[in-house]
């Protein structure tokens, strides 16, 4: 069995080199590239990030787009400022996001949940294109598709939800959705974090990763082919290691939310050419996380319907075959400019992190962040966001093919939009769109529609039948 790639504890600026390489999607400029002087914005900005990582918690950060031609570095740092937010470790050793609240809790009163540390509830992800929803019962990630690593193991996912966001939640869903008028927003501090989940074999302890102690269900194959979860509801204890983190949150002025993602460094290699995923090319002479070495890219990201997965081994419940994985889109495919923004912001946020062992009092467990990058961010143009839109990734600004390599590694790239259109990413699905011709429930276009904890708790609707033409 192969290990998890150990990556040293501490890497600080030189991780800026893991951003090579440019979109080749051609994006027109919009008002809020960053002008000089060059990012990050503010003297002492990184230094900034440790007033995020206190107890008790902090505010959320909201004000960066308070100012409405805000640069595009204010986005990306506030995603970090986010990220750091959500992954401060608390005295009991646990990053703050995986302590917040989860989808397990919604529906239910005040109080009515278990005491003690709260379970990271890991479980299967999928996402809400246009027509039907899935049954949700397979592990598969957003866009459908199960990701196994060199390990044979399969990852995990897991969703978090700050207080505003998860009231706001308990407030208009099922029955309240009705409610809801179509212009409501989720209200400013507004958060969601989405986490991927890597297990650790047995006997290895990873460096630069956060990790975790959990349950997470036993898997089966189908009797036709696949696998999915034990109706059972039998578990297994693993050890899990944290590899991907979408942060999502309302800003001042941005109610469509601010969309960042971060990865752990070493998951898997950039695309050279974001076009080229058909290739017989290998992607890199080095392995990853997910990749081994010199596998051609035409081998990588497998569409799911042309997998048929099975367990190899029930006690280990190890899977085969195996995915090799490559990041389409280095930062989202965002142009030149705002690369260097993205770059210039990592290589600072990074430092610091690693830093933080020398700050007074020291926080040495944050320097495991320095071993996480952002991606990308997304968003719209400012005081924008209307209700029935169904095609919202065309507003998209800066990465707007911006996609987690373990959360849609198999969603990446414009080839992917079921709309049709030349961009993908998050907007596609989370939208403001009311629901599809074929869809199971029928609802309307709202804003508050981004969220899929709202539409998932919308009761299906049996159509009514059409009374017949009465006989003249």
């Amino acid at each position: 069995m192969k290990k998890l790639p150990l990556v040293p504890h501490i890497i600080g600026l030189s991780l800026a080199l893991f951003f090579a390489g440019d979109s080749l999607l051609a994006q027109s400029p919009s008002p809020t590239q960053t002008p000089n002087p060059a990012c990050p914005l503010g003297f002492g900005w990184a230094e900034g990030l440790a007033q995020y990582t206190t107890y008790p918690a902090p505010l959320f950060p909201t004000q960066d787009t308070a100012n409405l031609s805000a640069p595009d570095c204010a986005f990306h740092q506030w995603s970090w400022e986010a990220f750091v937010w959500a992954t401060a470790i608390g005295p009991d050793g646990r990053a703050r996001f995986a302590t917040l609240h989860n989808g397990d809790e919604l529906g239910k009163k005040a109080g009515a949940t278990a005491k003690g540390p709260k379970p990271l509830g890991l479980k299967p992800r999928d996402l809400k294109p246009p027509g039907p929803r899935g049954s949700g019962d397979d592990p598969a990630q957003a866009g459908g598709g199960i990701l196994v690593d060199q390990n044979g193991q399969i990852l995990w996912y897991s969703t978090h939800m700050n207080d505003s966001y998860y009231q706001f939640l308990q407030q208009y869903s099922g029955a309240g959705y009705a409610q809801a008028p179509l212009s409501l927003n989720f209200p400013v501090g507004a958060a969601v974090f989405k986490a991927s989940w890597q297990v650790v074999p047995a006997g290895i302890t990873p460096t630069g990763f956060y990790t975790e102690k959990t349950t997470v269900p036993l898997l089966i194959n189908k009797p036709g082919g696949g696998i999915t979860v034990d109706p059972s509801g039998k578990t297994r204890s693993v050890t899990v290691a944290l590899v991907g983190l979408h942060v999502v949150g309302v800003t001042a002025n941005h109610p469509e939310f601010l969309w960042g993602t971060f990865e752990q460094v070493q998951n898997a290699p950039d695309l050279a050419d974001p076009n080229g995923y058909n290739s017989s090319t290998p992607v890199s002479n080095k392995s990853f996380t997910f990749y081994a070495a010199n596998t051609p890219a035409n081998a990588c990201n497998p569409a799911p319907k042309s997998t048929t997965l099975k367990i190899t081994d029930p006690v280990k419940q190890t899977v085969a075959p195996i995915t090799n994985v490559f990041r389409q889109y280095a930062t989202g495919g965002a142009e030149p400019a705002r690369t260097q923004d993205i770059v210039a912001v990592n290589g600072a946020a990074q430092n610091e992190m690693a830093q933080m062992g020398t700050l007074v009092p020291p926080q040495p467990k944050e320097t495991v962040w320095a071993n996480y990058k952002l991606i990308g961010t997304l968003w719209i143009e400012a005081c924008t966001l209307q209700p029935g839109v169904s095609q919202l990734e065309k507003q998209g600004i800066a990465s707007i093919d911006l996609a987690n390599a373990t959360l849609e590694t198999f969603f990446q790239g414009p080839q992917n939009n079921f709309n049709g259109n030349s961009m993908a990413n998050c907007f596609m699905c989370h939208n403001t769109g009311g629901s599809g011709p074929n869809s199971k429930k029928v609802y309307p276009g709202k804003n508050i529609n981004l969220s899929h904890a709202l539409l998932d708790s919308i009761p299906a609707t049996t159509p009514t039948p059409t009374p017949a033409a009465k006989k003249k």
